[in-house]
């Protein structure tokens, strides 16, 4: 397969368009027993990424293995294109993952995307595998804030478009942008992101392994 930073930010634009078409935004796994959480850690000098996918149980939360991999980041930031940017490093980690994952949770967004196809959708579909993404803030689109009760929601919609699901996840706290990415369904999506959520606003997974793309960044050497 090609390296997705090799491809240009034209032809990106057009595969992106391509690819959605092949999307499923429906159903979820029988028997969830294993989510990831999916970060990347950034140094600038040089430009290298740092890439962590923490596995945990589901749904009671407990942390199985983390695995990393770092590579430098050739592909500039451009909006609507972090798969380009992030997508070799992360399938370069996911090809160490040794268990057998249900679900991917992405620090990105799944259909929530001016194509509908963020990094969630992107790699779920290289990968076929359901994937989730999480947002801390909102990206596109229109929503009306949910209720301030843990498990309270809204939809989010973009041009008349449902996308997602604007999700509170702890009492009175910001709310978080939950979008499917592939082979889940938008609701199916909130109820796994609120399960994998405790004590913190943001669920375990990608809390975790963004605490360990730091660690990583911190120690790694290119």
């Amino acid at each position: 397969m090609e390296r997705l930073e090799n491809i240009t930010p034209k032809r990106a634009k057009e595969q992106q368009k391509e690819l959605a078409q092949k999307i499923k935004i429906k159903g979820a796994p029988d028997n969830i027993r294993i989510v990831a959480g999916i970060d990347i850690a950034y140094h600038k000098k040089p430009p290298t990424g740092f890439c962590a996918i923490s596995l945990f149980s589901y749904p009671d939360m407990k942390h199985i293995k983390t695995y990393t991999e770092l590579d430098i980041i050739g592909y500039p930031y451009i909006p609507g294109l972090l798969t380009y940017r992030e997508g070799d490093l992360i399938l370069a980690t996911l090809r160490k993952v040794e268990e057998d994952v249900d679900v991917y949770l992405f620090d990105g967004n799944g259909i929530a995307h001016p194509r509908r196809l963020g990094i969630a959708s992107h790699i779920g579909l290289l990968i076929d595998k359901p994937s989730i993404g999480i947002g801390k803030s909102q990206l596109l689109g229109e929503y009306k804030e949910p209720n301030s009760g843990r498990g309270s929601a809204s939809d989010w919609t973009d041009q008349g478009e449902i996308i997602g699901t604007v999700l509170r996840t702890q009492d009175d706290t910001n709310p978080i942008f939950v979008s499917p990415g592939h082979k889940i369904g938008i609701k199916k999506a909130s109820e796994i992101t609120l399960n994998c959520t405790t004590d913190y606003r943001i669920p375990e997974p990608l809390r975790k392994s963004d605490q360990e793309a730091e660690k990583y960044k911190d120690q790694g050497d290119i």
